[in-house]
């Protein structure tokens, strides 16, 4: 069975192969751009910076803000087990049995802090449940620590890229300003 672009392709020039035609070059095919103001250069690199970065930014996954976070005065829900569980398999935790009450606290963090500790007559239940609460608000105020120094460097790395494309802009200019002036200045690659 023949189909009906069978004939029609096979002695196409363009779709069938010639040992002694040499495809164009990429410099042949896409002659550089070579602005030959400064203005020219200038806009010419603002433009190619700005939208490699909305390429960048636009291909990413929703990112999480502080504000998003459960914050820390959010209650935490009750540890209710349909089936056996590493946390639930023992009546008393092993970090519990194992310590005291010592407890480590911060300055900065006792102001976060609302709930007391348990008396010292309260049930084992009561105590374990009050550490576990203390570890929740733990992982939340570590998590939102993280978020933070996160959005703090990706803040400085965009700065930063501005600043190098601010500077890459200005040689560039400088460069093309000496060559109009006649005066030979290297081709820098990178």
């Amino acid at each position: 069975m023949q189909n009906d672009f069978s004939n029609n392709v096979a002695y196409h020039p363009q779709y069938t192969m010639n040992y002694h035609h040499h495809p164009q070059t990429q410099q042949q095919a896409y002659p550089p751009v070579s602005p030959t103001t400064a203005e020219q250069l200038y806009n010419y690199a603002a433009s190619t910076s700005s939208s490699l970065v909305q390429r960048r930014r636009s291909g990413g996954s929703r990112r999480a803000s502080p504000e998003t976070l459960i914050s820390l005065d959010a209650p935490t829900q009750p540890r209710r087990y349909l089936t056996p569980s590493a946390t639930s398999r023992k009546d008393v935790p092993a970090f519990f049995s194992k310590r005291g009450t010592y407890s480590r606290v911060s300055d900065e963090e006792e102001d976060e802090l609302h709930e007391e500790p348990p008396a010292p007559n309260a049930t084992d239940q009561e105590k374990i449940e009050w550490k576990r609460r203390q570890n929740t608000l733990a992982a939340r105020r570590s998590r939102k620590r993280k978020l933070l120094q996160q959005q703090a460097l990706e803040e400085q790395v965009e700065e930063l890229k501005k600043e190098k494309e601010v500077w890459r802009t200005r040689a560039l200019t400088l460069r093309q300003l000496l060559l109009s002036h006649g005066i030979l200045c290297p081709d820098f690659k990178d």
